[in-house]
């Protein structure tokens, strides 16, 4: 059976967003035959405003995040501050009603949280 490890990646602000995607395109390719590796990243407070208006570059890594198998999740009670209707983001993003449940939820279900 092979072994399982779950990341959990909070990104809390919007200028974490280059590292946060770094660190979860490495773990992801760091993944050996033995293994199964899944990637949640999460994204609340000022993070989210940068996900309506990213640079290409992290676009472009966000969604081989993606195409990878992670899971880009956004709180929808930020997107509610910064008034971020969900039609105006990119479709491959996800959505939690509130980011501080979530991430509370993922690590009792043994997802191991690192922020960058």
């Amino acid at each position: 059976m092979p072994r399982e490890l779950k990341l959990l990646i909070h990104v809390g602000q919007q200028e974490r967003w280059d590292v946060a995607a770094r660190n979860a395109v490495n773990f992801l390719k760091s993944r050996q035959d033995d293994e199964v590796l899944r990637l949640r990243i999460v994204a609340n407070a000022d993070a989210v405003t940068r996900c309506i208006r990213c640079d290409r570059p992290l676009f472009d890594q966000l969604k081989q995040i993606i195409l990878d198998g992670g899971e880009i999740l956004l709180c929808e009670n930020s997107l509610d501050a910064f008034n971020i209707p969900k039609t105006r983001l990119p479709d491959f993003f996800g959505t939690v009603p509130a980011a501080i449940r979530a991430l509370a939820e993922f690590q009792a279900e043994g997802w191991q949280y690192v922020r960058p």
